[in-house]
Parts: C-alpha cells; sequence; structure tokens
C-alpha cells in the first residue's frame, strides 16, 4: 500500500467542517477506507498488483490521505502508531496538522502520530471495533448540529 503525492482527480471521500477546522477524516470515512482496501486486497484480479493511494499537491488532502493509510496500518496490518508515522514520514515529507473546531485563533494542533495513537488506544479499550461498527448508526448521530447539541434522554443535562 503506497501513497503517492501528485495530481490528482475530485475527492472520493468528501469532509464537512464546522468552523475553520481541519480534518483528520470521520470515522465513517475510515470505515469505508479500510472496506474499500479490503475488499481490493482480496479481489482475484489485484493479485500481483500494487494498491497505490494517490493524492493531489493539497496539503490538507496530502494529510487526511496519509491519516487512512495510517489508520489502516494500525487497525488492520496491527503497526504501531510510531510504525505507521515512521512509514509515511519517508524522506523529507511533513504534513500540516490537524486543527480544532473551535471559533477562533487555535490554541492547539493534532498530529497524524496523535490520530494514530488514539486509534490505538479505542481500538485496546474496546471503543472502535470495525467487525461490529454500525456506519448507519455512526452516520446518524454524526448529523446532529452543533448548533442544538445532542444529550441522551433522561440524562438530566440542560
Amino acid at each position: 500500500l503506497w501513497l503517492r503525492r501528485g495530481r490528482a482527480g475530485r475527492a472520493a471521500l468528501p469532509a464537512a467542517n464546522f468552523y475553520a477546522d481541519f480534518g483528520p477524516l470521520n470515522l465513517a470515512m475510515v470505515y469505508r477506507y479500510c472496506c474499500k482496501i479490503n475488499k481490493k486486497l482480496k479481489s482475484i484480479t489485484m493479485i500481483r498488483k500494487k494498491i497505490i493511494h494517490f493524492t493531489g499537491s493539497d496539503e490538507r488532502k496530502q494529510a487526511n490521505a496519509a491519516f487512512l493509510v495510517g489508520c489502516y496500518m494500525v487497525i488492520y496490518l496491527g503497526r504501531t502508531p510510531e510504525e505507521a508515522y515512521r512509514i509515511l514520514m519517508f524522506g523529507d515529507t511533513s504534513y500540516i496538522p490537524f486543527r480544532d473546531a473551535a471559533y477562533g485563533s487555535c490554541s492547539f494542533y493534532i498530529t497524524l502520530l496523535d490520530c494514530f495513537y488514539a486509534v490505538k488506544k479505542a481500538m485496546h479499550y474496546g471503543f472502535l471495533n470495525f467487525n461490529s461498527f454500525n456506519l448507519d448508526e455512526y452516520e446518524h448521530y454524526e448529523k446532529i448540529s452543533p448548533q442544538k447539541p445532542w444529550r441522551p434522554e433522561g440524562s438530566g443535562w440542560i
């Protein structure tokens, strides 16, 4: 599985922003990407072929492409967060960090390595398991408006 930069066509996995935030892509996107890669790897027509994830010169798309590839390495190939990160940082490669969805100036940034640690930790504690992941349910609750926060019924939250 290779990640290449260069000229690319339309985005296969578009993302929605809340304010001036940027990435990483959500779990639904990671799930779809992993399913797509797994399907290609199992395909008879892909035997003896290499899979190349190609992205354009847009730094945000490059960072999200690296995020997807790194997540796949951690989730399905059993790589540690450090191994996945090191593989993606070949040569003089660098990726812009992700930023918080808060209004105003950004007070902290999130790196690819931070994201890979989060995925690994979520898997370790059973919060992330793509064998039982419910894509429809995830996408339903993801659509909740940031202007109208969701609260569990009967939770006592005001």
